[in-house]
């Protein structure tokens, strides 16, 4: 059986839909984080909450935590928009240092995902 996976380019994910797994509108993608030394995706930035972009929550969420609803052309996460609300997460003005080894493997943990670099 051939297990090519299917590629898209980073740029036309970026505003994809996210929901969770109820199908409530979680978000949606600001951004992909790739780890060029290993080409992979390291984390989703789900942006969360505001009015057109303004005011809204970011958060780094690794790629592994994401589900693709082909049907529904949208990404699914196992998440509560109550729990969201209430996770630590950051804004455009403010990124963290997504390279800080401390804050990826507490971004993973966070997630319940396993860290792709184990």
């Amino acid at each position: 059986m051939n297990k090519f996976r299917r590629t898209l380019g980073a740029s036309t994910l970026r505003h994809d839909k996210v929901v969770n797994l109820s199908g409530q509108d979680i978000g949606r993608i600001e951004e992909l984080m790739i780890d060029v030394t290993t080409g992979r995706v390291a984390y989703a930035v789900l942006s969360f909450g505001g009015f057109l972009g303004i005011g809204s929550k970011l958060f780094a969420l690794p790629w592994s935590a994401l589900t693709v609803d082909e049907a529904k052309k949208r990404f699914v996460v196992n998440v509560t928009r109550e729990s969201l609300e209430k996770m630590p997460g950051f804004d455009k003005e403010h990124w963290p240092d997504l390279n800080d080894l401390e804050y990826a493997q507490g971004v993973y943990r966070q997630w319940g995902a396993t860290p792709y670099w184990t």
